[in-house]
């Protein structure tokens, strides 16, 4: 029974969610502003369902009341930035990541964080080796696990850290990192580095190296990063991985609107 009473209630919160973006989506520049009645007739529903989705469309800033009826709130626009602001990262980022790997001979990634989840916006990659590894654009990856994952992990608050640490550290690679107290000391010193190397953390016999991409506020928004199988990455050559992957980084942020003496003159 109670396996029946939580397939229910799942599919009534589905249904919710659904009918509160059905309102959304018929707000139009023709119809601006909406009442009860409208949207009732226009999405079929009871008038009494769609005040109580307007009601939480309301406290969450969806919907704003205009006399006895609504209108778009700013929260649609917060969602309307992130997809803008994701769309000049792939746009600004793609010729500097094409040069990057045109310099390294190895395929490289855009990444950012997407809650508590890794996720790889934007890749090029290399036709000089046949041998890859596997990453794909949309794809979710534990950050704790690579080093474009724990560069950005860097860059957060400790509420966004601890939540993430309350989740669970899971082991991908031989050498991913499981212990807190040791994620937490490696977070600070890539901080102050300003880049990240992890080795055999999210697979066995990789190198993974990330750098930071900020934004005009220079608030570190994205990573970009390589992932190499170690036989083409000797000891020495990591010192030149990052600092070609850093000038990337920083390449990137400059077409983005960031200005580093700007913002550096302001940490003074």
């Amino acid at each position: 029974m109670k396996l029946v009473h939580n397939s229910m209630k799942n599919k009534s919160i589905l249904s919710s969610v659904q009918n509160g973006l059905s309102i959304l989506k018929i707000f139009t520049k023709a119809k601006p502003i909406l009442g009860i009645t409208d949207i009732s007739k226009e999405l079929n529903l009871p008038k009494s369902t769609v005040s109580r989705l307007i009601n939480d469309l309301l406290k969450e800033g969806y919907l704003k009341k205009e006399k006895s009826k609504y209108r778009l709130g700013l929260s649609v626009l917060t969602l309307s930035g992130v997809i803008m602001s994701h769309l000049d990262l792939h746009r600004e980022a793609f010729e500097p990541l094409k040069s990057l790997v045109n310099k390294i001979n190895e395929a490289a990634r855009i990444s950012t964080l997407e809650g508590t989840q890794l996720i790889y916006l934007l890749k090029v990659e290399s036709n000089n080796h046949p041998v890859r590894l596997l990453s794909h654009v949309g794809h979710f990856r534990p950050p704790t696990c690579s080093g474009p994952g724990k560069l950005l992990l860097a860059y957060q608050s400790k509420g966004v850290i601890n939540s993430i640490i309350q989740e669970g550290l899971p082991k991908r690679g031989p050498n991913s990192i499981t212990d807190p107290v040791i994620l937490i000391k490696q977070l600070k010193e890539i901080r102050e580095n300003g880049y990240s190397v992890a080795i055999n953390e999210m697979h066995d016999n990789a190198v993974s190296i990330a750098a930071p991409i900020k934004d005009y506020q220079g608030k570190v928004i994205a990573a970009v990063s390589v992932a190499i199988p170690s036989e083409r990455v000797p000891t020495e050559k990591i010192p030149y991985l990052v600092d070609t992957l850093v000038s990337t980084g920083k390449e990137i942020s400059i077409r983005l609107g960031y200005m580093e003496t700007f913002h550096n003159e302001k940490e003074v």
